[in-house]
């Protein structure tokens, strides 16, 4: 393993070296939407009808039923604060990150690990424009932080994807305001290790292979979970799985929060969930479910002469017990495939880059009986009795990470039911770009939940579709804690005026966020990637802020802090590579221009763009005599690598030189030292026989950097293991 030095240690080993020189696939079939014909308090009559959704735009290619709603769009949530297509759109969207562990404590995620992805889409799920920002961490914040900037023509959602290994992924499918605020939690899984062996399923087959079981009574999980993996869906030399699992309650606020992308399938539907997990397998070969039985189907082709492209397999069978809460929606929704034996549940999966689910196929209702329950069942008393979807299906569902029993749904007669809400905190000021999930907040299952985003003018107008037979005129918005797992709840009311209905003032303890923009770039004019940057609370501000994030590839950076505050804007690269001037800048966010400000109109403040010195790299290293390992490293900004370099290694008196090489420097993008934040590393590695020392040597280097900068004698030093 690479030995980490911190940036102390190597400014004390250039301290030494004082005397070194220096230098210049979407499903084929679907069943049908289940539709809601008439409703009363207690029941819902089932029926097959045209797909619909529950939302606000029509996709072109979709010709809406008169059964139907009209005016769909399966890009959209049930929320929408947007009504209009959009010709040409920009958003910004400023993310934090936390990491929690399984039992909720707060958790330090890995920056490199973390994977951010963000796409904007068109009406027909098309991607505009993709962006993978940086997660930046800062050494006194738990929480990561990134920003991104998409624009294109014709945009409808945007499908943001954040994931680290071993932690539940985020997912949300929004409506591309001007601004979005994220707050994205994951929480760990705890892995447990699954042997071969045998299992009963609730139908009373009989099952060998690899059983993954949770339990409901593990205070982590929300519902137990049987999962059967065939043995011979994997290679012979598969000995245990590692398995991660949560199961999820949508009824449950707190599990609610961590439903991936929107209420909504790839056909159009809006879809109301009974119930969600998350699975993360991985082999005892350390390789992903889907690799393994990728090379497994390889290797049976193989044995049978390779002529066959493909080749039988057993299925998966999935035992999913429904959560209590969700038995309102059996009873509501009924039978989900009237062709098929028995009760029927549809089951899918999240599409990432569409931000929607994919149907893969429908599940069985059994009882504790081991009785499959009729289509015909109308009274489902989960209070006494629990039941068991069982889902027969290929090992396709493993492609993904997210599986959702839900029903889709369209409404005979459908009627939009409206809310316009503005969001405000207790002084008045109204807050954009906040996330709030709207639910059916009673016994009685009458409309689908959704996510929405305030406008610019902290409103969001919810738009809901429900049957006008005893429609439930109360929804619940919830706004889920920033950096906790904790929520607030408002209840609004609906009514058919979606014209023009009346604002309802919601209030929300956080402060108004104003934007605080800049640039970095060299002497030469080109952009500074990657250089740290944090604002803070001033001495003279009674407003608390502190943000931070990184420049982006043309050298731009943003921060967002409370409105009407004086921050000290402060950079990493300024403070290294020049120690004689003042790294911090000063801004007021109060339409007033400031000496370091090149505008303000008090809800957006450009800096004055900053030329960041292009300064000699800091070079040290470590030698293992035992094994004859050079290993040296190089620290400088990101721009500057890959380096070439001219390499001497001397004495400790620097009198003799004891080996002459030449190498390349690449930046480490996965050592822990990455960012420090001050510089990046980069590793120079070689097997080399230098004479045997206790004191260590010296290093004079010549550079030539990728920004074309020649640095020549640079002074190092290297230490003996």
């Amino acid at each position: 393993m690479l030995p980490i030095l911190r940036f102390s240690a190597v400014m004390a080993a250039l301290t030494l070296a004082a005397c070194g020189g220096g230098g210049d696939s979407k499903p084929a079939s679907r069943s049908s939407a289940v539709s809601i014909s008439s409703m009363t308090a207690s029941s819902v009559a089932i029926s097959s009808t045209a797909t619909s959704s529950l939302t606000s735009t029509a996709p072109s290619s979709m010709a809406p039923s008169s059964t139907a709603l009209s005016s769909i769009a399966p890009s959209s949530t049930a929320v929408s604060s947007s009504s209009a297509s959009i010709a040409a759109v920009l958003v910004k969207i400023n993310g934090t990150i936390n990491g929690f562990t399984a039992e909720g404590d707060v958790s330090t995620l890995d920056e490199n690990q973390v994977q951010v992805t963000v796409h904007l889409l068109d009406e027909n799920e098309a991607v505009l424009t993709s962006v993978t920002p940086i997660a930046s961490d800062y050494s006194t914040s738990d929480e990561l932080r990134f920003s991104a900037d998409l624009n294109g023509a014709g945009a409808t959602s945007i499908a943001v994807n954040i994931s680290a290994p071993g932690y539940t992924s985020f997912a949300r499918k929004l409506t591309p305001e001007n601004q979005i605020n994220l707050d994205a939690k994951l929480q760990a899984i705890p892995v447990q290790t699954v042997v071969a062996g045998t299992a009963t399923t609730v139908s009373g087959i009989e099952l060998s292979g690899f059983n993954i079981q949770v339990s409901a009574e593990d205070d982590q999980q929300s519902n137990s979970l049987l999962i059967n993996i065939p043995q011979s869906l994997l290679p012979d030399d598969t000995s245990s799985l590692d398995v991660a699992v949560r199961t999820f309650d949508p009824n449950s606020p707190e599990d609610a929060e961590f439903f991936p992308g929107a209420y909504a399938d790839s056909d159009g539907n809006q879809l109301a969930s009974v119930g969600f997990n998350f699975a993360e397998i991985k082999t005892n070969n350390n390789e992903s479910l889907v690799a393994a039985m990728r090379k497994a189907r390889q290797q049976k082709i193989a044995k049978v002469g390779g002529n066959q492209k493909s080749i039988a397999e057993e299925p998966v069978l999935i035992n999913y017990q429904i959560p209590p809460q969700s038995c309102a929606l059996l009873e509501s929704l009924g039978d989900s495939a009237p062709n098929q034996t028995g009760f029927q549940i549809p089951v899918y999966t999240y599409n990432p880059a569409s931000g929607l689910w994919d149907l893969i196929g429908q599940g069985t209702l059994y009882n504790e009986a081991a009785q499959q329950v009729p289509a015909t069942q109308t009274v489902f008393n989960c209070t006494t009795e629990i039941f068991t979807l069982e889902i027969l299906v290929g090992n396709g569902i493993f492609q993904r990470q997210w599986w959702n029993l839900d029903y889709p749904l369209a409404f005979n007669q459908p009627t939009d039911y409206c809310a316009t809400i503005q969001l405000k905190n207790p002084d008045g000021q109204t807050l954009t770009g906040i996330n709030g999930l709207v639910m059916d907040n009673d016994d009685n299952f009458n409309f689908a939940s959704g996510f929405f985003t305030t406008d610019d003018n902290g409103r969001a107008t919810i738009r809901i579709a429900q049957s006008n037979m005893a429609p439930d005129l109360e929804a619940e918005v919830i706004f889920f804690a920033e950096s906790e797992f904790s929520y607030v709840t408002h209840k609004v009311a609906l009514s058919t005026n979606c014209v023009n209905s009346p604002v309802q003032q919601l209030v929300l303890t956080r402060p108004q966020l104003c934007e605080v923009s800049g640039n970095f770039v060299y002497e030469s004019g080109a952009p500074v990637n990657r250089n740290f940057v944090y604002g803070f609370t001033s001495e003279n501000s009674s407003l608390f802020g502190f943000d931070f994030t990184t420049s982006n590839t043309q050298g731009n950076y943003r921060l967002n802090l409370p409105c009407g505050g004086e921050y000290t804007i402060f950079n990493f690269a300024a403070l290294i590579a020049q120690p004689d001037e003042e790294p911090m800048r000063v801004t007021r966010i109060d339409g007033n221009l400031d000496t370091d400000e090149l505008s303000d109109n008090g809800a957006q403040v450009v800096m004055k763009t900053e030329v960041i010195k292009h300064s000699q790299p800091v070079v040290t290293g470590m030698y293992d005599p035992a094994t004859k390992t050079l290993t040296l490293m190089a620290y400088s900004n990101y721009d500057t690598f890959p380096m070439s370099a001219q390499i001497k290694v001397k004495s400790l008196d620097g009198a003799t030189t004891v080996q002459s090489f030449s190498g390349n420097f690449t930046v480490d993008t996965s050592g822990e030292d990455e960012e420090m934040p001050f510089y990046f590393m980069g590793n120079l590695i070689r097997t080399i026989d230098l004479p045997a020392t206790d004191s260590g040597y010296l290093l004079e280097i010549t550079f030539v950097d990728a920004l074309g900068k020649t640095w020549t004698a640079v002074p190092g030093v290297v230490g003996i293991l």
